[in-house]
């Protein structure tokens, strides 16, 4: 076995030691030589004593096929190694996460299911989508997730000391109960989190309960489906009936809070009222300017940097929870780069620093709409080089 106490890797709860040395030993002998293939390929790659948690992840997402499960394995290793996620335990919390929790209304402590898997309650419907965007950014709010994926494998370790048996993935409940059409300021973050569980934590979703599914739920599962890889699709199942009398079936009373007819702990609400609003005039102390794009038209800025490299950024928000298309282009001495590739959003920020004397484009563009008209509110600056400013 690979040496998972290694301070190269993290801890050993946090690597699931005794939870895949269980997993390990109850492999066929063939699918074990493709775990000790994948470590010798792993090695060759630069990659000394990898925990046998990684190599069984890709493993069994790719069905066992070692050279499959290589490629994926490496990527994973990189950014590990880059990030420094062995470094995210319990007592490296990141500052965002708090927002997080006030914006996302959720449970990671309430205790495990009949089979022994750590359950992370959510309530869907109560989230504050536009102030998540306002408070939090993309790659925190990943970073944040990242953090709770790492304690939720030392619950499962956890686990699987006290059961004497490999517990190696958690289960999810989400309670749609009040969930709305505006909330869809937030589906990118929830796309990018799929994407990122798929490419560093495949297969470590056990299973998601969805309650009070309503009538938006079909909308919601048609757009969302494409995007959700089959370890997760495959793995949804939607409770009906009153989660009092369903949910006992699953999961230990202990474990579920009373609105779930448990003697647990409640889902905690947090204050959000010392987070910034959603439609304030100000962003990171920048005035935001109001524009309205009508249905079919699209809008344009250009800053230059005539004298030398400056730094831009910009910031803006839908009013409406409507999307329009946005992009940024950046007209360097030496070809033309792609800032922010165009996408249909609802809010954004970002920043570029350039290489020397350059013009930046912005552009709004809602075209595609026939009927519907969009007001943002933004702002686009440039720093350390004299500003020139022209719509």
């Amino acid at each position: 076995m690979a040496d998972s106490k290694s301070s190269a890797w993290g801890q050993p709860d946090y690597l699931m030691t005794t939870a895949t040395k269980l997993a390990v030993e109850a492999l066929s002998e063939e699918n074990k030589k493709a775990v000790t293939s994948l470590r010798e390929a792993a090695g060759k790659a630069g990659y000394e004593n990898v925990p046998d948690v990684f190599l069984m992840r890709f493993l069994v997402n790719q069905k066992f096929d070692a050279t499959a499960a290589f490629e994926k394995l490496t990527v994973f290793l990189k950014w590990y190694k880059e990030e420094k996620i062995g470094e995210l335990v319990m007592d490296a919390e990141p500052k965002e996460n708090k927002v997080m929790q006030k914006c996302i209304p959720h449970s990671v402590t309430n205790g495990c299911d009949n089979e022994g898997r750590p359950i992370y309650f959510e309530l869907t419907g109560k989230i504050q989508a536009g102030l998540l965007r306002a408070n939090i950014t993309k790659e925190d709010f990943l970073k944040c997730h990242a953090w709770g994926i790492q304690q939720m494998m030392a619950r499962a370790e956890e686990s699987s000391k006290k059961l004497s048996k490999p517990v190696t993935n958690f289960v999810t409940v989400l309670d749609l109960e009040g969930i709305h059409l505006g909330q869809r300021v937030g589906l990118d973050y929830l796309i990018a989190t799929v994407g990122f569980d798929d490419k560093y934590y495949p297969n470590f979703l056990g299973k998601v309960y969805v309650l009070n599914a309503g009538w938006l739920f079909p909308m919601f599962w048609q757009f969302m489906k494409p995007y959700l890889p089959a370890f997760v699709s495959d793995h949804i199942e939607l409770v009906s009936g009153d989660p009092a009398t369903e949910l006992p079936k699953y999961f230990p009373k202990e474990s579920l809070p009373p609105k779930y007819g448990g003697s647990g702990k409640e889902i905690p609400f947090l204050d959000t009222s010392d987070l910034k609003s959603s439609t304030a005039d100000t962003y990171n102390g920048e005035d935001l300017h109001e524009e309205n794009i009508g249905a079919g038209d699209k809008m344009e800025i250009c800053i230059e940097a005539e004298n030398g490299a400056g730094t831009f950024g910009w910031y803006f928000i839908s009013e409406g929870d409507y999307d329009v298309g946005f992009s940024v282009t950046v007209e360097e001495k030496d070809g033309e780069v792609e800032a922010k590739k165009y996408e249909k959003l609802i809010t954004d920020s970002g920043s570029y620093t350039s290489k020397g004397p350059c013009k930046v484009k912005i552009v709004w563009d809602n075209s595609y709409s026939l009927f519907t008209s969009k007001t943002i509110k933004y702002y686009a600056s440039v720093y350390e080089v004299e500003e020139k400013t022209s719509k």
